[in-house]
């Protein structure tokens, strides 16, 4: 072996990390790849049977399907409001409506007395939020040949959400259950939608009236 082979060697020994300093070095990585593997796994939406866009969105097409609404009947009598549709939220639909004919001069009584002098059937034909996805990239990874999860990466991403609501009311003498009035079909709609672009890069569209923070 001449003298350059072994001052070659020597540079190469002496650029090497200690024994010590390499573990240290490994096992920082580890511990780096295990702590990003871990947060790319814990993430949770809600903890709620609605999430709060969604009951914000239910609330704002309500209120737009009121702008034009009208009470078919004089103000002052006294009302109980029966409401019906394909829905679990027809008992918040139920309180809105009541809430809206206290407004108009109509008289909602808690208690239900019975004396009510009309019966107000509210139909809900829509009461609902809809929902789609559209996703380009690489969704999430996770393997058993591999110590860590890989998060999913979004070159583009929209989450369309869409709240709407229709419906419309009949009054009836509660005495002779005649129609005394009907209103029209009333519709409201709203939406919130977000992307991500080039994986970072974020936005949000709404119509929600004050925005969600």
């Amino acid at each position: 072996m001449n003298a350059t082979d072994q001052d070659m060697r020597r540079t190469v020994a002496d650029r090497r990390l200690p024994a010590g300093p390499r573990s240290w070095v490994l096992l920082c990585l580890v511990s780096l790849m295990l702590g990003i593997g871990g947060c790319a796994v814990s993430y949770g939406t809600t903890n709620t049977p609605r999430a709060a866009t969604e009951q914000l969105l239910l609330a704002e097409a309500f209120k737009r399907s009121l702008t034009d609404a009208v009470v078919p009947v004089r103000p002052g009598q006294s009302v109980a409001v029966e409401t019906t549709g394909l829905t679990a939220d027809q008992g918040y639909a139920n309180a809105l409506i009541e809430r809206w004919l206290t407004r108009e001069g109509l008289y909602v009584p808690k208690d239900k007395d019975g004396k009510e002098t009309l019966v107000v059937r509210a139909t809900l034909d829509a009461f609902g939020t809809a929902h789609n996805e559209t996703f380009f990239g690489m969704p999430a990874f996770s393997s058993a040949f591999i110590p860590f999860a890989l998060p999913k990466l979004a070159l583009y991403q929209a989450i369309r959400q869409r709240g709407h609501a229709r419906w419309s009311m009949d009054f009836l003498d509660k005495k002779t259950g005649q129609l005394v009035g009907s209103t029209p079909t009333y519709e409201g709609d709203t939406y919130y939608n977000e992307y991500i672009f080039l994986f970072v890069f974020s936005a949000t569209l709404s119509d929600l009236v004050p925005p969600v923070p």
